[in-house]
């Protein structure tokens, strides 16, 4: 598992490091706008918090093995710690985990395409990747209106083993 990061700022020292409570994960997602929808844990390959020195969890981030995929999950960043780099590093953390077990590709529905474009992901427009990502969203009531997901993926580099989309997740 990746090694704790510590980072400090205005933002006060937050420490990221992996987290088994996934419930306050899901929690602060869903507190964020994400929606909980039917979701099991069964997928999940490791989470990680970002917490303040009294353990306040304001930002979270998931991979989950899915449909044959690896998806970044329940990023979320609570709007006061928005800004000063949580996000990044949440996804710094997650990518070196994944490149570790030896993932190839991540994959991800975006509610904020732009950020994740920063970070070196493309867009996916169509096939059965960005069918799957997307899934139900265009039926969303908030799709269009403050929420236009995009389906995205990034190769990572520097992996070990050659997992490919079908054989690594599950």
């Amino acid at each position: 598992m990746a090694v704790a990061q510590t980072g400090c700022g205005d933002a006060g020292q937050v420490r990221i490091a992996p987290t088994d409570d996934l419930d306050a994960v899901r929690a602060l997602g869903v507190a964020n706008g994400l929606d909980e929808g039917e979701r099991d844990d069964r997928g999940l390959v490791a989470a990680w918090a970002a917490r303040t020195a009294d353990g306040t969890m304001v930002g979270a981030i998931a991979l989950e093995g899915s449909a044959g995929l690896h998806v970044v999950n329940w990023m979320a960043v609570d709007p006061a710690f928005r800004g000063r780099g949580l996000a990044t590093r949440l996804l710094a953390a997650l990518e070196d985990e994944a490149r570790r077990r030896g993932v190839r590709r991540l994959w991800a529905t975006a509610r904020a395409p732009g950020f994740f474009l920063a970070n070196g992901f493309a867009p996916v427009d169509e096939g059965p990747e960005a069918a799957y990502l997307l899934g139900d969203c265009p039926e969303c009531p908030q799709y269009g209106r403050g929420c236009t997901p995009r389906a995205v993926t990034k190769e990572l580099h520097g992996g070990q083993g050659s997992v490919t989309k079908d054989e690594g997740a599950t």
